[in-house]
């Protein structure tokens, strides 16, 4: 089983959150690109190599609310909802729109292959690692209403549970994360995986978020405004960005004056 956090968090492994697995393209960014045996970027500790079409946060959103339905049970059975309940928990539009939108998010998360390894702390120089897809396989009945009220079946992979170890997930704020864009949505969950978050570059977010603008100029205005929204939120105490060093500096909630690590 998965662990029973509760019902205002979602978990998350840690080495997804730490890197592009789920890029910061908004879901009406532009068709999505198709990925073959594709290395993702990710801390140093961290390798993914990922097959399927480009995921978004959007589909983390899913992702982490299947995971949330079926933290109660045993993985390896099957997580039942209706598209209405799904739509309702992302806070998605209730519209024809939000419905084809949930199906593709479930689509695109069937159809991955990912090899996943990190550095076990355990082990002196060994890993541990995961393969398989998100989402195993699903069923569906659509009622006489339609897809609002499509009856789903998910079948989560029982060995994804090896990314859930008491020191490799963490617990996201739920609905501070609705509020939130997507780029700002990816640095919500990365630093929740940091108690005291350490200083980096923006040419590593750019590179760590799968960012799609061209001019790292382009990409530290977004950068920006999305810590911005996480002081604003109340997540963050404070964020900027070093104009000497280009490096994002941030303190969390509760963690002003504490000491940081800087890296290159």
């Amino acid at each position: 089983m998965l662990p029973l956090w509760p019902n205002d968090v979602r978990g998350l492994p840690n080495a997804m959150a730490r890197s592009a697995l789920f890029n910061v393209a908004g879901h009406r960014a532009g068709k999505r690109e198709l990925l073959k045996q594709r290395p993702i970027e990710a801390l140093s500790g961290i390798a993914i190599t990922y097959t399927g079409e480009e995921l978004r946060q959007d589909d983390e959103d899913v992702f982490l609310q299947l995971l949330h339905i079926g933290r109660s049970q045993d993985l390896g059975t099957v997580v039942r909802f209706t598209g209405y309940a799904m739509i309702k928990d992302l806070g998605w539009d209730n519209s024809s729109k939000g419905y084809t939108r949930l199906i593709e998010c479930i689509s695109r998360l069937k159809a991955t292959s990912l090899e996943l390894q990190v550095d076990d702390p355990l082990t002196e120089n060994g890993v541990m690692g995961y393969g398989g897809s998100l989402i195993d396989k699903f069923t569906f009945r659509d009622l006489k209403t339609g897809t609002s009220m499509r009856e789903w079946e998910i079948l989560l992979d029982a060995k994804i549970v090896a990314l859930f170890t008491p020191t490799s997930y963490t617990r996201l704020d739920w609905t501070t994360r609705l509020r939130l864009k997507p780029m700002a949505k990816w640095l919500h969950s990365f630093y929740h995986t940091h108690q005291q978050p350490f200083p980096m570059k923006v040419a590593t977010f750019h590179s760590l978020m799968g960012s799609k603008a061209k001019q790292l100029r382009q990409f530290r205005a977004s950068l920006k405004d999305s810590l911005q929204e996480l002081v604003d939120c109340g997540f963050l105490d404070s964020a900027k960005v070093d104009q000497r060093t280009d490096m994002v500096v941030v303190e969390r909630k509760g963690q002003a004056g504490a000491r940081l690590n800087w890296i290159q």
